[in-house]
């Protein structure tokens, strides 16, 4: 503005330098010689006025054009020192300036913007910016240069880029005005040029590493980065989020951080966590976390957090979860294969061999057999060599279900490698039970195996047996045990099994024919019940019997039951058993009750297995209803063993039975296990006195001792005491003594079948009471 009002004073002062110069001389003319007339009428002084007038006059002349020279060069020099400021800015600015006449071409160009493009201020002068214009930037830029010429805007600002002398491109911000036009003067355009390059490069740099960072984060499936707010707000969720949580962007975003993935039992604590690091800005410690999924499921994931804290800005909280579900499966495969086989899926040696020693120490602690079983299938190399290891491995898949088929809860069947397996078989009763077991397992494996298409293959195979801790006292020699009995058995013609020793083998393979010759005798009806008698000890008379059950064999006689019990309890013969008895037993006792004989109870021993398997009390309903026999003249004998199942269940039985008349006895009382405060509770009306506490009265102390205890005990707990195994009229004599109430033994009679014992009935029957004090 200055530079523009010195300009115009410049350009008027010579018509006012004229105007003043006219002015004055007019003025001068006009009244100067009226004044010196008026001053003086002498001419000589007249004509010296007139010269001192003329001196005034130069004078006065010479004074207005010292002025006027004066303002004027003060003006040049202010307009040459505005010219030279706009001259060092235009020239020196740290901007590119240029001016541009309305087609575009350059009118002037300062040294910075030439600078910037690679060119001199001469060779741009003839140049357009149409021409250094990048052709995708040059409709925007000529669009609005062209609004502007036309005066639709002022002004306008963009980013370009131009070309620079080297061919390469440039960004640049660009701020363009129009000069207003004056009169009889050309209008031209001022362009500012600011180089943001490197600007450009930064920004392209940061989007590249922005797009980079998303790339990695959304093509990261396993790590999922949530950002939140100090409250909890989610404010980010990248992809990996919605894959491993289930939740869209959309749908997370703007939710709270414990609605989304948050375990309701994690609420509080995961507060706390977010309070903490929103006040002190710094994560706390990376955990592994049990998160939730949109639709309920749980994840496992490695949290870790970070806290961005910007200036004059709230906290922002970063979550970065690792999904662990592929390690954790992965871990749980690999830990799979270090203690299974992969084919079959049984346990493998590693796996077997610690099973194995936990066994060892359990066996050890409550003095129990255990037995391990190495099987080895027959000629099966030539069964791979023949059909190919498809054919193989798939026999080995078929062999191991049918094995499986052969365990019990508690036994543990593994894969040694190969087609050798092994069976950890736990709670023998008998070391010789294993051979049932392996007669099993050979059993099994007879029928026909399909392993392929239109195959079908017989397999056959070899056991050998080693039994803790007959044979060995560790877990490495009874597998090297079983091994060498392995061999023994393949030695001995395959498809057998063998102990490690000779004599359990003999003695195994003896049991199994036991076994079957007593599944035959059941068949064949050589099984009996025999009846001892028991007795009053006041009066004498008999007042029931015991059933024992004997087996009548055609070749080897009577078989003692102290043999072929033990064996049918072990192979669950029992419950056919025990139910042959029960029901011979009622039979003959609703026909000695039909014959007029006297009523007497009949005492069946009833074993744990039979007590404890739930369905004794129907099982006997039935039978009592199908024989007619009177349930009040039936007792059932269990040992104290027997009752130390579930106390609930026991006591609930026993109730179920009184509540049909039955009475119940403890055999063998004294040589298990009873709970004196258990006992009171149970509805008992007999306790038997085992033989053992009997057989050296009244001689021995001990028993003597022992005895008396429990008929005192059995007394005051209102139950009647009877002894077995009453031999001697010494033994008697002591029992009537301490008021013992029954007896039975060989002091009276022995076991006898059904018609003899009868007979004592009718010897009774007719012969009068005795009484005895």
């Amino acid at each position: 503005m200055k530079q523009s009002r010195s300009a115009r004073m410049l350009r008027l002062y010579p018509i006012i330098g004229v105007l003043l110069y006219i002015l004055l001389g007019v003025f001068w003319i006009l009244f100067s010689d009226q004044l010196l007339l008026g001053l003086t009428d002498d001419s000589a002084q007249l004509i010296r006025y007139q010269t001192y007038k003329g001196i005034l006059y130069v004078a006065l002349t010479g004074l207005l054009a010292w002025l006027l020279l004066r303002q004027h060069q003060r003006l040049t020099a202010s307009l040459q020192a505005s010219e030279q400021a706009f001259s060092q800015t235009f020239d020196h600015a740290a901007a590119g300036i240029a001016h541009a006449a309305p087609d575009g071409r350059f009118l002037r160009v300062n040294q910075h913007f030439a600078d910037m493009l690679g060119y001199s201020p001469a060779e741009m002068r003839n140049m357009s910016f149409q021409q250094i214009t990048h052709p995708e930037d040059l409709d925007q830029d000529q669009r609005q240069f062209d609004q502007l010429a036309s005066g639709m805007i002022s002004s306008y600002t963009l980013e370009k880029r131009y070309f620079h002398k080297a061919g390469y491109s440039i960004w640049v911000k660009l701020a363009v005005a129009k000069v207003p036009r004056k009169q009889h003067d050309t209008c031209y355009f001022i362009g500012v040029v600011q180089d943001i390059s490197a600007q450009k490069r930064a920004e392209q740099q940061l989007l590249e590493s922005e797009l980079r960072f998303r790339t990695l984060l959304d093509n990261a499936p396993q790590i999922s980065v949530q950002g939140y707010d100090q409250n909890g707000t989610t404010i980010y969720w990248n992809r990996a989020s919605e894959l491993i949580y289930g939740y869209s962007k959309e749908e997370a975003l703007g939710r709270s951080l414990l609605q989304l993935i948050i375990p309701d039992e994690l609420h509080q604590e995961v507060r706390q966590a977010m309070t903490y690091m929103a006040e002190h800005a710094e994560p706390i410690a990376a955990e592994e976390l049990t998160l939730k999924r949109k639709d309920g499921s749980l994840i496992s994931v490695f949290s870790n957090h970070a806290v961005v804290k910007l200036p004059d800005k709230p906290p922002q909280i970063f979550c970065i979860d690792i999904d662990l579900t592929e390690r954790k499966r992965q871990a749980a495969q690999l830990a799979f294969l270090a203690e299974f086989d992969p084919l079959t899926q049984l346990p493998n040696r590693q796996h077997f061999s610690n099973r194995l020693t936990s066994a060892v120490k359990q066996a050890k602690r409550n003095q129990q057999y255990l037995a391990v079983m190495i099987l080895d299938l027959d000629h099966f190399k030539d069964i791979n060599d023949s059909y190919g290891h498809q054919t193989g491995d798939n026999l080995l898949l078929q062999v191991s279900e049918r094995l499986n088929l052969c365990c019990r809860e508690t036994d543990t069947l593994a894969r040694l490698g190969g087609d050798e397996f092994v069976f950890l078989v736990e709670q023998l009763a008998q070391p010789e039970d294993a051979a049932r077991v392996a007669d099993k397992i050979l059993q099994q494996l007879h029928a026909p195996f399909t392993p392929g298409q239109q195959t079908e293959l017989n397999v056959a195979a070899s056991v050998g047996i080693c039994i803790y801790p007959l044979h060995a006292d560790s877990a490495e020699a009874l597998l090297q045990g079983a091994d060498a009995a392995l061999y023994r058995a393949k030695a001995d013609g395959r498809n057998t099994y063998s102990f490690y020793s000779d004599s359990l083998t003999m003695q195994a393979r003896a049991r199994l024919v036991l076994e079957q010759r007593l599944r035959n005798a059941m068949k064949q009806n050589h099984l009996t019940c025999y009846y001892q008698p028991q007795l009053d000890i006041s009066s004498g008379r008999i007042i029931g019997a015991e059933v024992l059950l004997r087996w009548l064999d055609p070749v080897d006689g009577v078989i003692s039951p102290d043999t072929f019990i033990p064996l049918a309890e072990a192979s669950g013969l029992i419950h056919p058993i025990g139910q042959f008895v029960l029901e011979q037993a009622c039979r003959q006792g609703k026909a000695w009750q039909l014959e007029g004989l006297p009523n007497v109870n009949l005492a069946i021993n009833v074993s744990a297995q039979q007590f404890n398997k739930g369905d004794l009390q129907q099982k006997i309903a039935a039978i009592l209803q199908e024989t007619g026999f009177d349930p009040a003249c039936l007792e059932l004998e269990v040992t104290e063993n027997a009752l130390m199942g579930d106390e609930e269940v026991v006591i609930t039985t026993i109730m179920a039975l009184r509540a049909k008349g039955i009475k119940l006895a403890i055999d063998d009382f004294g040589t298990g296990y009873s709970s004196l405060a258990y006992l009171k509770r149970l509805p008992v009306d007999v306790l038997k006195i085992d033989r053992r506490f009997i057989e050296n009265l009244p001689q021995a102390e001990d028993d003597r001792s022992i005895t008396e205890a429990i008929i005192d005990l059995a007394h005051n707990l209102r139950f009647k005491v009877l002894a077995e195994g009453v031999e001697t009229a010494e033994q008697l004599a002591f029992l009537r003594q301490q008021r013992c109430d029954y007896y039975q033994g060989y002091y009276f009679s022995k076991a006898v079948p059904a018609t003899a014992f009868a007979q004592l009935l009718k010897q009774q029957r007719d012969t009068p009471p005795v009484t005895t004090d």
